[in-house]
């Protein structure tokens, strides 16, 4: 308890810190946070920070969320320390799992924010409305057509950034009927290598791709039916922190939507939804000098349905329920091509299907004009299946006797409490107890390689669910010049999952140190905390502030790695009729508390300046919108802690972006 006292009065004398740019936009509560974002919201943009920035750039922006950085592209997203399958990631409430044992292609790399409306941010074990989860979960919603008085409406515009000679083409168009609408995007992004803040080239860091989109929308009275299709493809994708590179990765994804409207009987709205989605990932080392070449392709298909329903407010309850399902099949194949001619084959994934079952409720509870409570609960049944073969005859070998098929009952359960006072203040406490099953890695993964600490990886198929007990403390302050939150946190878990070293096993991948299996420990702890403000002193003039930090360790004081450095933005931004000015300042402490068991090294901490300027004008054909910028002002060396194998961050990087709407 005398840590979380002291990281309160941190936060509360920390300076102001990040993230949005609209005096009518609150910063909404750390327990759920929803970015949202339309067409036309300030905040939106700010976020994006340029019009050249991608999903990423977003994310690492809110509160509770960082990145594992491997590359320029295909970082993997963290909250409050926890990742893979502690947490939660989702596509319009859609499940969606990655093909690549490596984690080069997280599911956020598919939406690109031309065609992203909103980022639904949940932290802890109160994130399960998508599934149950321990850590939170990551809801990415895609763009919709409008249906609107206008025929056609879109934009086109290009970007470039100097640092890695990348161009970004993209385009969007909506086509507006009485009663319906259609709306396509097309994303094109290109980067060469980067250069660092030595003005070295980091090798390795290009990327292409190809992203495009399509919906349709049709209103039937008070019925609406939607369909989505996205397909996302990239090539000659550079991994400057492992030893193997992308050659192709595609990932496409199908969804009908129906959604009911209706003012009579118990129900408020129904959404029901049918989705699929596969996703292929061809790892690639041709380009690389090695001791072995590989091939390595991987493969995930799901399929999924789920409905969802808001109950008419009953007295003081309202009420959403949800029920969903979903089934996901993955593969992943290696190739070894040894010198002599002779080659070797293994699955690192085994052939295996998840099918999860699950249903939620919640229900925000109006106790007096002051005082509301919201109690959320959700179970799922689940079925994990390693399919007889090849695979599985390769675990056998370690576990001589192990079932096929398991099955899970995963539960959670949340309550928090909300209450004014003065009018502009507003305390929040919650509590929580969170399950989730262990990820496919973790159950069965074969002999995969970790460039990071240098060691194999074994899967167990023994391991237990991993739980989760949160709590959050919340405080909430606005009155007309200033918005303020701030929340602290701590999280313990019992049945942790972590990898040690097997000193029976030899490593089989050439120059691997050993061998690491996932076992259950006792239980990790988590603590940190978050702060954002807002602050409009004078007109046309604002100042935005974030803060965040996470620590945690083992049941015996041994630091857990991976996790991120506290982490402090500032951005004061000037707006006046077609001007705006940005200036930046991002800063990071050094991270000292460091698991050298995995591979990890102390991280200095380091200090950047960035900075944005814009202009828009109307004519009669539509709105032009120019934007320049520096980032890294000083052209900084430096890395955060997430970034595997201490590959530098970009240097100074000139972007500018055209955009024309119409």
């Amino acid at each position: 308890m005398r840590i979380l006292y002291y990281l309160f009065l941190l936060i509360i004398t920390s300076s102001f810190v990040q993230a949005q740019d609209s005096l009518q936009t609150r910063i909404l509560s750390e327990v759920v946070i929803q970015s949202v974002q339309t067409e036309e919201d300030t905040l939106q943009n700010f976020y994006r920070a340029n019009q050249s920035a991608n999903t990423e750039d977003i994310l690492s922006r809110m509160n509770g969320v960082y990145l594992i950085r491997r590359s320029a592209y295909g970082q993997e997203p963290v909250i409050r320390g926890m990742s893979g399958g502690q947490i939660n990631v989702t596509i319009d409430g859609m499940r969606m799992f990655s093909a690549c044992t490596d984690k080069m292609d997280p599911v956020t790399i598919y939406v690109e924010p031309q065609n992203l409306k909103s980022i639904d941010a949940s932290l802890g074990t109160n994130g399960s409305s998508m599934g149950s989860t321990i850590g939170g979960s990551l809801n990415l919603r895609l763009a919709e057509p409008m249906i609107n008085k206008q025929s056609i409406t879109g934009r086109a515009g290009v970007g470039y950034q100097s640092v890695s000679k990348g161009v970004n083409y993209f385009t969007d168009a909506n086509f507006s009927h009485q009663n319906s609408a259609y709306r396509a995007s097309v994303i094109y992004r290109k980067s060469q290598n980067y250069k660092d803040g030595q003005g070295q080239t980091v090798k390795f860091s290009q990327f292409e791709k190809t992203n495009f989109s399509l919906a349709g929308k049709w209103g039937i009275k008070k019925d609406t039916l939607k369909a989505n299709f996205l397909i996302d493809e990239g090539k000659n994708i550079g991994f400057p922190a492992l030893s193997m590179d992308v050659g192709k990765a595609r990932a496409s994804m199908y969804a009908l939507s129906y959604i009911r409207h209706t003012d009579s009987g118990w129900l408020n709205n129904l959404e029901a939804k049918v989705y699929a989605n596969e996703v292929y990932h061809q790892m690639d080392d041709s380009q690389r000098e090695v001791l072995m070449h590989m091939d390595m392709p991987g493969w995930s298909s799901t399929y999924g349905a789920y409905a969802e329903a808001k109950i008419k407010k009953l007295n003081n309850h309202k009420i959403k329920l949800r029920s969903d399902l979903y089934h996901n099949r993955v593969l992943a194949e290696m190739v070894m091509y040894a010198s002599d001619g002779s080659s070797m084959y293994m699955q690192t994934w085994p052939s295996s299907y998840r099918t999860v079952a699950g249903f939620y409720m919640g229900d925000d509870i109006k106790v007096s004009s002051l005082v509301k409570v919201n109690l959320n609960a959700r179970l799922d049944v689940s079925s994990t299946t390693i399919e007889e073969g090849f695979g599985k005859d390769q675990l056998e070998v370690f576990y001589s006797s192990f079932n096929s098929s398991s099955q899970n009952l995963t539960k959670s359960f949340n309550a928090s409490i909300s209450k004014s006072f003065f009018n502009n203040f507003i305390l929040t406490l919650h509590g929580g107890y969170g399950e989730r099953l262990p990820a496919n890695a973790e159950l069965f993964g074969f002999y995969l390689f970790n460039r990071q600490d240098n060691h194999d990886y074994l899967g167990n198929p023994h391991l237990k669910v991993e739980k989760s007990l949160t709590s959050d403390f919340g405080i909430e302050f606005f009155n007309n010049w200033l918005e303020l939150n701030s929340t602290v946190f701590y999280q313990q878990n019992p049945d942790y999952i972590l990898a040690y070293v097997d000193t029976q096993l030899d490593a089989m991948t050439p120059g691997a140190q050993g061998v690491k299996v996932y076992e259950n420990i006792s239980d990790a702890r988590f603590w940190g905390a978050e702060l954002s403000a807002l602050v409009s002193p004078i007109k046309n003039i604002q100042l935005i502030s974030s803060f965040k930090g996470t620590r945690a360790e083992t049941f015996s004081g041994d630091p857990l790695p991976f996790i991120p450095a506290f982490k402090n933005v500032n951005s004061l931004r000037f707006e006046k009729n077609k001007f705006n000015g940005q200036l930046e300042w991002e800063g990071a402490l050094a991270q000292t508390q460091v698991s050298e068991n995995f591979g990890e090294q102390n991280t200095p901490g380091y200090s950047i300046f960035n900075l944005r300027v814009g202009y828009h004008t109307n004519n009669r054909l539509g709105k032009w919108s120019f934007s320049l910028g520096i980032e890294n002002l000083t052209d900084k060396y430096y890395r955060e802690h997430l970034d595997w194998g201490g590959i530098p961050r970009p240097g100074r990087n000139y972007y500018s972006t055209v955009e024309f709407r119409f």
